[in-house]
């Protein structure tokens, strides 16, 4: 019998848990075929696996190539594939590209991208997940609904709690129909203007309908900081009051002040699960974060978006009032970063670094940026402890995300840097915590980026090798698997990934990207 593609002698870890196994693996079509000794078979590409893992593809579960554009400026999303990832889930912390309830609810991504760059010609989910098809993506994808994405859409600019009326728009005509048509569930971003003024109650009552349409929750906290118990408490009353699945989006505790209640969060994720709430979260590999500058600024600052932010710190009073309040916070200036900015003069250098230079303090410094960039600025934080994130990554109830976002290594040109998660984070997983730390083992690794995020999304049919699923696999060498990606120099691909097949399509060719458009659009089945 002949195969399109035989894996030989390839030490199999199927995404299970269960121990490695030396074996073949044959791939017929966009299927695998069989597993066993097949050394009498011929196929079309015969891949000598000896030495090396055979595993399903990455899962990466809190992606954000959507909401930032690049799925539509590079739909090959290069930088991930390279890194061994075949799936992503959109949609996440609270903005999602669809359902669009009117045409302004897609503002909400004017803070991270510049929508000219593409033409929305969508309002549902289904028409939305029609365009990404037709963009034949390098890699399947898959999204949820934003909350703030839909209260946009019936509210308009308006900050304020829904009234009946308004949340029975939403929760059927957005929300349950957004999930019929291929929506794998809700992402909550919290700590976000919209969204921040909802509350647990209103909560709940949307995530009945989530829970009856069997999606799943998935949450960016209210708090990362000194409020993390009661966001996580948050969290697990959402899960067990609307009988819903809970994904916590990215759990760290950020500040040192609030390093400390890491472990006691761990705890009451534990307890939640033993009572059976169904509640688990993911975690970025590294010890630091990337997100808009703008988010170190008081929560009530940014209450009816960048154009009244604006208006604040203009008026001297009132920034004033926000300086003060900005002083009072553990803010490591010298850690924060300038990633992304139109100022390009600012990209590469540190807020401390940039205040010295302009003789200006570091809290004028940061909101003078802001305004100087209509607010669009990215940063990177070193604000997160390395030791829970190890407590994090050992936990049984997590998966590993990049948090970041797909490129084209051309992307150095536009002067920005990027954090390294969007080149690296899981070759910087596996080199970090199961080769150089030993804290997991290879099996428990692979299970925690392959078939752990895809039974919890309800992903059907990948993440685990096993005939009759669909052939996603990635070939790599254990001893070479290691992220290149820095700070500094964020475009660099990771060594040891050798094999990436998506649909049984070659993908990546002994470390080369083989343009492949072997990616498929995912609908909740």
């Amino acid at each position: 019998m002949a195969y399109d593609i035989l894996i030989k002698s390839g030490t199999i870890i199927d995404g299970s848990g269960n121990m490695p196994l030396v074996t073949d693996l044959a791939i017929n079509g966009d299927t695998i075929e069989e597993m066993g000794s097949l050394g009498g078979v011929n196929a079309t590409t015969i891949i000598d696996a000896s030495g090396k893992y055979v595993t399903p593809g990455f899962i990466d579960i809190t992606n954000h190539s959507d909401t930032r554009l690049t799925l539509f400026k590079y739909p090959l999303l290069e930088s991930l594939v390279m890194q061994g990832i075949t799936t992503i889930i959109g949609g996440n912390c609270g903005t999602s590209l669809a359902p669009l309830g009117t045409p302004a609810a897609v503002d909400a991504i004017k803070k991270w991208a510049d929508l000219s760059e593409v033409s929305v010609d969508w309002a549902t989910m289904d028409e939305f997940l029609s365009t990404v098809n037709k963009l034949h993506p390098g890699i399947n994808f898959g999204t949820l609904i934003g909350y703030g994405t839909l209260r946009r859409g019936v509210l308009g600019d308006e900050m304020r709690l829904l009234n009946l009326e308004e949340r029975e728009k939403l929760k059927q005509h957005l929300l349950r129909e957004g999930i019929k048509e291929g929506a794998f569930g809700l992402s909550l971003g919290l700590a976000y203007g919209h969204e921040r003024l909802s509350t647990t109650e209103e909560i709940v009552d949307i995530a009945r309908i989530v829970a009856q349409e069997n999606g799943l929750i998935k949450i960016h906290l209210r708090s990362e900081g000194k409020e993390i118990l009661a966001s996580v408490n948050e969290a697990i009353r959402i899960g067990r009051e609307a009988g819903v699945s809970v994904q916590i989006s990215h759990l760290k505790a950020i500040g040192k002040k609030s390093w400390p209640f890491l472990p006691k969060t761990l705890e009451l994720i534990e307890k939640a699960r033993a009572t059976g709430v169904d509640i688990n979260f993911d975690v970025s590999p590294y010890p630091t974060t990337g997100s808009p500058l703008y988010l170190l600024l008081p929560p009530w600052t940014r209450d009816g978006g960048f154009t009244k932010l604006f208006e604040r710190i203009k008026d001297p009073i009132i920034k004033r009032r926000i300086i003060e309040e900005l002083k009072t916070h553990t803010l490591h200036y010298d850690k924060i970063l300038i990633t992304s900015a139109r100022t390009k003069t600012a990209v590469g250098h540190t807020l401390a670094e940039l205040a010295e230079e302009g003789g200006t303090s570091t809290e004028d410094t940061l909101l003078n940026i802001l305004l100087a960039n209509d607010g669009r600025v990215g940063i990177v934080g070193r604000t997160v402890s390395q030791r829970n994130t190890e407590l994090e990554v050992r936990d049984k109830s997590s998966f590993i995300a990049s948090d970041g976002v797909g490129y084209k290594q051309e992307e150095y040109k536009s002067g920005n840097l990027i954090h390294p998660r969007s080149f690296g984070a899981f070759p910087h997983f596996w080199h970090r915590f199961v080769k150089e730390l030993t804290v997991l083992s290879p099996e428990e690794a692979i299970q925690k980026i392959t078939y752990g995020p895809a039974k919890k999304m309800g992903i059907k049919q990948r993440g685990l090798i096993k005939s009759g699923n669909f052939a996603d696999i990635v070939v790599f060498d254990p001893k070479l698997l290691k992220d290149r990606a820095s700070y500094r120099n964020p475009y660099r691909y990771p060594a040891g990934i050798e094999w990436v097949i998506i649909n049984g399509e070659v993908a990546v060719e002994e470390g080369r990207f083989m343009d492949a458009r072997a990616g498929r659009v995912l609908r909740k089945t």
